[in-house]
């Protein structure tokens, strides 16, 4: 079963990178992906929220999930949170979180970000139920 999860992540990202289905189809059918991550609401030393990515030119926050512990260990070290909560959900979870809070409502999020498989999943897209 882990396989056949893996390998449908794999196929739906592959078929998203070459225009083959649209980010809302590769959602929808990864909804129950297992996802990892932290708090956004953290300050480092400088006042800053560093577990908040935001893309060149534009103003569109990226909440960043990750598809495995060590990728999100290695990005929080990245970012200068040593100390940090791993979350566990799927993807449909983490989406639906951005809805729970004012501030994060016009987020995106961007998965594995900071590798050559990352995605990125615009703000008030969510997992629409067949």
């Amino acid at each position: 079963m882990l396989f056949g999860k893996f390998n449908k992540w794999n196929i739906y990202a592959k078929k998203l990178q070459n225009n083959e289905i649209t980010i809302q189809e590769f959602v929808n059918a990864n909804g129950n992906k297992t996802l990892y991550y932290s708090t956004p609401f953290f300050e480092n030393e400088k006042g800053q929220y560093p577990n908040v990515l935001q893309t060149n030119g534009s103003n569109i926050m990226f909440f960043p999930a990750f598809s495995n512990i060590p990728n999100l260990k290695a990005h929080m070290t990245t970012v200068g949170c040593t100390q940090h909560i791993i979350i566990k959900g799927d993807l449909k979870s983490v989406l639906a979180s951005l809805d729970s809070h004012p501030i994060i409502q016009t987020w995106g999020v961007v998965i594995d970000p900071h590798t050559s498989n990352s995605i990125k999943i615009p703000p008030e897209t969510r997992v629409k139920q067949k």
